[in-house]
């Protein structure tokens, strides 16, 4: 049977976490490094909109959608933006790979 875990262990977990977050932030601004210059910025959005567009254009239930997402958001402290963008994109990757859709269910469109 396990053990319940001590505030000790919990505390440890915690920093083991943090230090993992850190060395892959580091590890990823070591791979790409900032524009050396200034670049017009993305639209702003939010998290819903986002995953409103990506339940709309995939064929997964709006649960799924949002599962996939959460651990993203709630990572997203302490991480540069590039790098929150590539873990959005791997998500998005895998969400519109699901089975198509079929015609008139909605999708891709381009506007």
């Amino acid at each position: 049977m396990d053990q319940p875990q001590t505030n000790s262990d919990r505390t440890k977990t915690a920093s083991q976490m943090a230090s993992r977050k850190i060395f892959e932030s580091r590890r990823f601004r070591t791979r790409f490094p900032g524009a050396p210059e200034p670049r017009p910025d993305l639209p702003g959005t939010t998290w819903d909109h986002l995953q409103r567009q990506l339940t709309a254009l995939s064929s997964c239930a709006p649960e799924e959608v949002e599962a996939m997402l959460r651990p993203i958001r709630d990572a997203q402290s302490g991480k540069p933006p590039e790098m929150v963008l590539r873990e959005l994109l791997i998500a998005a990757s895998i969400l519109l790979d699901e089975a198509p859709r079929q015609a008139g269910e909605g999708g891709w469109t381009m506007t």
